[in-house]
């Protein structure tokens, strides 16, 4: 979904609070229960009265609308719970904090340290000086409805040692990058990562999806460069040597012009390298990118712009400021800017970085799929493939898990995590699908996850490794069979029966079967016909004891038919021709 943000001409002096100016308006397509379409995130470090350093510092997603005005704030984690890792930030490397949107805007994307707030590197050093095999790099996943995912950690030595900037396309596939490592690939939840672009001598700032392409920002020879699908960073050509940059907005305004399969014709960065600080807009002829001004910004750091009709709205972030700034002629050779707009001031303690637009999606729960993981291969060679998803906002009624046609509703656990098997029967090896929807009092919300499946799924009707009652459904009687009290079977109850020719007839898929019996003084003979054996089995004894026939299977796993027959028989010794059936195992 579009969502515009659309600065008015008026003009603020730097530093000057902007009080009762609608500086910024907004026609939301969507308005989602956590964030609002058409107002503007921002990463914050620290907490108000606080003092920033070397040590970990909490992190925030500060909302505000149009006119600057505070809506709302999201918390990062700071402890692990319901499967999220600590998501802080190294107090005073302010390269960090580059948050980026979704291209379908549903997710921002951030980053951090699994450390809690305080934490240092060795020595007291800065928490960038860590091990990321000791200390995780973190992304973390804001979605539309203000849920938070922390659970993805990278880790080993590919891993950025100052962590910046991540994106994700889905919610599910995520880049990320920093001060060395390039662009690295990871899945929602996972903890390794491969090199997708770039290399260790990469010194990467902010990743974006713009333009229809990905790009990158960074030092030197890295300067604003796009990310290739052969592993290849390609540069923006026509940028200064010695260029910094940090945030970036790269537009598409002059139809049927657009750079190296993209259709980039307008860029606007933060220049960090420039007189303290320059917001810079370059423009392309269709050969050549050349520079159509500046406009002074001290201490610029984060980037976002939109456009309506000709004109470009920016909204940019120092340290200490949220501004705002118009060019009224985008697609014009010059940048017609004029002086920033306050629009907010970060509060003593605390410090700004990167900002984008708020994340906007139809009204639901939060949902992230936790297990399996991505591209995972899972086996159906049991009863069922166990699911476990993230679910909260609101109070969330129900969450359903679906596998190509086999449907298993999850239930609530521990915190916000829910659970549920998948029955196996049916499926097929292969690449599938799984397919989780949440809902709570405002809609619904789906998250899918690609695995691929593996080996051979239980036949309908047969009964899976597992432990299985007698009175199970896929377990057919014929006879006069009654329940009987038995703490084996897990439903607490057996079946019992003293009539000749009463039977329980059942299809088991495993290797191995195992058959346990009530015997007693009562007890007479039963006879379990299975792959062509006919073994017959006394259970009497002279007091009440468990009697387990066990019957191993060889060769590939198959369904093996199973025949549990009253012989109407007894020893000489029993006063009786029950057959007591207690429990099925099959592994």
């Amino acid at each position: 979904m579009r969502i515009r943000l659309r600065i008015l001409g008026v003009t603020v002096a730097l530093g000057t609070a902007a009080i009762g100016i609608p500086l910024l308006t907004s026609t939301p397509s969507a308005e989602a229960a956590g964030f609002t379409g058409g107002d503007l995130v921002v990463y914050r470090v620290g907490a108000p009265g606080g003092t920033l350093s070397n040590a970990a510092a909490p992190v925030f997603v500060d909302e505000f609308s149009p006119s600057g005005a505070p809506v709302g704030s999201t918390a990062l984690p700071t402890t692990a719970a319901d499967g999220n890792l600590p998501l802080t930030a190294a107090g005073e490397s302010r390269s960090e904090g580059l948050i980026s949107r979704s291209p379908d805007g549903r997710f921002v994307s951030v980053t951090g340290y699994a450390a809690a707030p305080g934490a240092t590197g060795p020595g007291g050093t800065s928490l960038t000086a860590t091990a990321p095999g000791t200390v995780a790099r973190v992304v973390g996943i804001v979605d539309a409805h203000g849920g938070v995912d922390t659970s993805t950690a990278l880790t080993g030595a590919g891993a950025p040692s100052i962590v910046r900037s991540a994106v994700t396309e889905n919610g599910d596939d995520i880049l990320a990058t920093g001060g060395n490592g390039g662009v690295l690939a990871a899945t929602l939840g996972g903890s390794s990562t491969s090199v997708s672009a770039g290399g260790a001598g990469s010194n990467l700032n902010q990743l974006s999806y713009q333009a229809g392409g990905l790009f990158t920002s960074g030092i030197l020879d890295d300067r604003l460069a796009l990310v290739g699908s052969g592993g290849n960073l390609t540069e923006v050509p026509g940028l200064p040597a010695n260029l910094l940059t940090y945030g970036y907005a790269v537009l598409d305004l002059s139809p049927g012009v657009g750079w190296n399969g993209t259709t980039a014709d307008t860029i606007y960065l933060a220049n960090a390298a420039e007189r303290a600080g320059t917001v810079d807009k370059y423009r392309y002829s269709g050969s050549t990118w050349t520079l159509a001004g500046s406009v002074d910004v001290p201490g610029v750091s984060g980037l976002v712009a939109d456009v309506d009709g000709s004109s470009v709205s920016l909204a940019v972030t120092t340290p200490a400021k949220l501004l705002a700034l118009t060019d009224p002629s985008g697609a014009g050779s010059t940048f017609g800017a004029g002086a920033p707009t306050v629009l907010a001031s970060a509060a003593a303690g605390t410090e700004f970085r990167g900002v984008a637009l708020a994340p906007t999606a139809d009204p639901g729960p939060s949902l992230f799929v936790r297990t399996p993981t991505r591209d995972a291969t899972v086996s159906i060679g049991g009863a069922t493939v166990p699911v476990t998803a993230y679910a909260t906002g609101g109070t969330v009624s129900g969450v359903t898990v679906k596998i190509g046609s086999a449907t298993a509703h999850a239930t609530k656990g521990a915190g916000n995590i829910w659970t549920a098997d998948v029955p196996t029967a049916g499926l097929s090896a292969g690449n599938a699908t799984i397919t989780v929807t949440a809902t709570n009092g405002d809609g619904t919300t789906t998250a899918t996850r690609p695995v691929v499946l593996s080996g051979s799924s239980v036949p309908k009707g047969a009964l899976a490794a597992g432990t299985h009652a007698p009175s199970e459904s896929k377990i057919k009687q014929s006879g006069t069979w009654k329940a009987y009290s038995v703490d084996a079977s897990p439903t607490g109850k057996g079946l019992k029966s003293t009539k000749k020719g009463a039977s329980l007839t059942a299809k088991v898929y495993g290797k191995k079967l195992a058959i346990s019996f009530t015997g007693g003084p009562t007890a007479g003979k039963v006879q379990i016909v299975v792959d062509g054996e006919t073994p017959t089995v006394d259970l009497y004894s002279d007091g009440t004891k468990t009697v387990t026939k066990t019957f191993r299977f060889s060769g590939d796993l198959a369904a093996h038919t199973v025949v549990i027959k009253n012989t109407g028989s007894k020893s000489a010794k029993s006063t009786g021709t029950t057959v007591a059936v207690a429990v099925l195992k099959v592994s």
